[in-house]
């Protein structure tokens, strides 16, 4: 992997602010056992708010499959790939709530993120579902979505999803519920494991 700019992506969200109590995405993934040379996938990527920190902390022999069902945000993606020299970034345009609707192949992968995405899908079971199927035995889910504490920031409360939601879904799936984990003051953060 040619990593010709990377000091620059470094340096650059290294000194990015994150306001208190909002998502920092290079404190959260220090805090998870992803290690160089895995591969991960990225549901629901958009501009790559998490998968390039990530693609830096896997590394050249490790892989992330940026997924999302906007071209544009893809778009962006494979562009920055190519300022920055990330080349183990994947971009395809998906949508997940069709049946293996990742493209991915069965219990490839070690972890799957999935940030403030299942607020805004129908199908959130469908979504959860093709996340195990891709995971290894013993992979790992990270979900992170706006809480549902009454607040002026994200999304109407009406359209997010509770936690409560989500570890039934995850129960539904055999999936199980590893821990719940600190992400910031609008969000909750679960870790499932297969």
């Amino acid at each position: 992997m040619s990593l010709k700019n990377k000091s620059n992506f470094s340096k650059t969200s290294e000194r990015t602010p994150y306001p208190s109590g909002f998502l920092n995405p290079q404190k959260i993934i220090s805090h998870l056992k992803i290690l160089p040379g895995m591969k991960i996938a990225h549901f629901g990527c958009g501009t790559g708010f998490f998968t390039f920190p990530i693609a830096e902390k896997i590394g050249k022999n490790g892989t992330i499959y940026a997924l999302d069902i906007l071209e544009q945000k893809v778009e962006v993606i494979k562009s920055q790939v190519k300022l920055t020299g990330f080349h183990n970034i994947i971009a395809k345009r998906v949508n997940l709530e069709k049946k293996e609707g990742s493209k991915i192949e069965k219990e490839s992968i070690d972890w799957v993120i999935i940030v403030n995405m299942l607020y805004q899908n129908n199908n959130k079971s469908h979504i959860i579902r093709e996340a195990k199927r891709i995971l290894k035995k013993n992979g790992h889910i990270l979900l992170i979505d706006w809480n549902h504490l009454s607040n002026n920031i994200g999304p109407e409360k009406r359209s997010r999803v509770s936690k409560e939601e989500l570890i039934k879904i995850a129960r539904k799936h055999l999936l199980g519920i590893q821990k719940e984990i600190a992400v910031g003051d609008f969000h909750f953060g679960l870790i499932l494991t297969k």
